[in-house]
């Protein structure tokens, strides 16, 4: 997969943008001069053309109505809607709006739902009926998926007002999305998704702890490419400190590290580079990559002796370990581990305990020293964004696709160096060297299928039939993963790419 090209070290690339329409403010945390102080970049002179926004300057949509259907859910909400309680992301995020608007005489209309099922539904009543109630959808990726390859949503390379090439639009994200020989694309992301940001996984480390325990700054051993899964192991184990009085293992005792056995498994799988579900470089069709089996029994086995320690403390099921829940940062912050598996949101949400602690930040570790480069996993219900295809008409279509491209573009100048520059890096970061950190991090962010869309193979998801096999007891991998190559192929070559095979050839 492709990796994650769309954060170029934020902050630290001060390029001065040509925006769509030329905005009339300087965007946040970028200036208008580069290079040699006091030389004014002038439009297309030294702006790199990947970040600059081509739509035509005159378009004009006469203060027609946009009707954006999104799934009203943590971290997600306030990417549309700017949070009442206000702040420098929130100000971005109406800033973008407003921009977005008055650069192509159109407003917007919200429809929430409580959750990403009940968009999805929403979404395919309103195509049969034929209303056009909704006509752009913003989603966590883990359902629309699905909708997308079964012919839900306009594919976007077929319109020119949009061009997710643009790495305002994120190009790994793209990779993952796109199918068959023509590259059709129904869905997009990027910086216009603040989960983008909020949904990527680290390692999170008491740098106090690390030094009572005379152990190396993990900030020197990931630069060194030494933070794999062995490495990790070794610095937990023999950490466990009855702390209750109970006898016994509990979760208010002191842990080497602590995790769950949810969604805390997803991003192993990224980190350790296994794709089980990739694309035939000549046809685009997805197949089932049986060469990532081998590895995944080495995996497995470096997973399950990481869990199994008693200096690991494990919090099981989706009660307590999925994106909404505390309970892995708020036992970090309680000073009762060495290190934990988090999401960015949870240091977000978490923030005022967090700042009684000195702290730092890692990937997600390696498989082995072999590997050459981390990778970071981006949650699957990270948002993405298509238009519906209940959306007949030709022109409204090139209309909406000119607002997803502006609204990427202006999302990029404004939302991400607010979220990403002054939240992430000047609030949460606690020193330069953590800085460097996060940006290893977001530069080494990829996407899997198998991971973000496995909810596409019904009675064998891949994703979730994961989570009790790399964080169990026994490593039954080979044997439970035995029918996994005819389950998929199957459901890819019976259903799936014949169905996308006719997309395509209905153009």
């Amino acid at each position: 997969m492709k990796k994650f090209l769309c954060l170029l070290l934020a902050g630290l690339m001060l390029t001065g943008v040509v925006a769509c329409a030329k905005p009339t403010e300087t965007p946040e945390g970028e200036t208008q001069e580069s290079g040699t102080k006091g030389e004014v970049v002038t439009e297309g002179e030294t702006a790199d053309q990947n970040f600059v926004c081509d739509l035509p300057d005159d378009l004009n949509f006469g203060g027609s109505t946009v009707k954006i259907l999104y799934s009203k859910t943590t971290g997600s909400a306030d990417e549309l809607i700017p949070d009442e309680a206000g702040g420098v992301v929130s100000d971005a995020v109406h800033k973008r709006n407003v921009a977005v608007e008055e650069q192509l005489k159109i407003k917007f209309e919200y429809f929430d739902k409580p959750d990403a099922t009940q968009v999805v539904t929403a979404q395919k009543k309103d195509i049969q009926s034929g209303l056009g109630d909704y006509e752009i959808i913003s989603n966590g990726t883990y359902l629309s998926v699905q909708p997308a390859m079964e012919g839900n949503y306009i594919n976007l390379t077929k319109l020119d007002n949009i061009n997710t090439s643009k790495h305002y639009w994120t190009q790994g994200y793209n990779d993952m999305v796109t199918f068959t020989d023509e590259n059709m694309q129904f869905l997009a992301s990027g910086p216009i998704a603040i989960t983008m940001f909020r949904y990527a996984y680290l390692t999170i480390y008491n740098k106090k702890l690390f030094e009572d325990y005379k152990l190396n700054d993990l900030y020197e051993v990931v630069k060194a490419g030494d933070w794999t899964l062995d490495y990790q192991y070794d610095i937990l184990a023999g950490k466990y400190v009855e702390k209750d009085g109970d006898g016994k293992p509990s979760e208010e005792d002191f842990y080497g590290f602590v995790t769950g056995d949810t969604i805390s498994v997803d991003p192993y799988m990224v980190a350790s580079n296994l794709h089980m579900v990739n694309k035939d470089p000549e046809t685009g069709d997805l197949r089932f990559n049986s060469e990532a089996l081998a590895p995944l029994v080495e995996l497995c086995d470096k997973v399950q002796k990481i869990y199994n320690d008693q200096s690991t403390y494990v919090y099981k099921t989706a009660t307590y370990d999925d994106v909404q829940h505390n309970f892995i940062i708020n036992h970090f912050n309680n000073e009762r581990a060495l290190m934990a598996t988090t999401l960015f949101l949870q240091m977000e949400l978490n923030f005022n305990d967090l700042t009684a602690l000195t702290y730092g930040i890692a990937p997600m570790p390696k498989l082995s020293k072999a590997q050459e480069n981390y990778g970071s996993y981006v949650q699957d219900q990270v948002s993405c964004y298509g238009i519906s295809a209940v959306v007949g008409d030709s022109a409204r279509q090139e209309e909406l696709a000119a607002v997803l491209e502006a609204m990427a573009y202006h999302s990029y100048r404004l939302v991400r160096p607010a979220y990403y520059v002054t939240a992430l890096s000047e609030r949460y970061m606690q020193d330069p060297q953590s800085n460097e950190v996060l940006d290893m991090i977001f530069n080494s962010l990829q996407f899997d299928f198998s991971s973000s869309c496995s909810n596409i193979f019904t009675g064998c998801v891949i994703r979730d039939n994961l989570r009790p096999l790399l964080s169990g007891k026994s490593n039954t991998i080979s044997s439970a993963t035995k029918n996994w190559e005819r389950t998929i192929k199957r459901t890819l070559d019976t259903k799936y790419n014949p169905k996308l095979e006719d997309l395509k050839n209905q153009g």
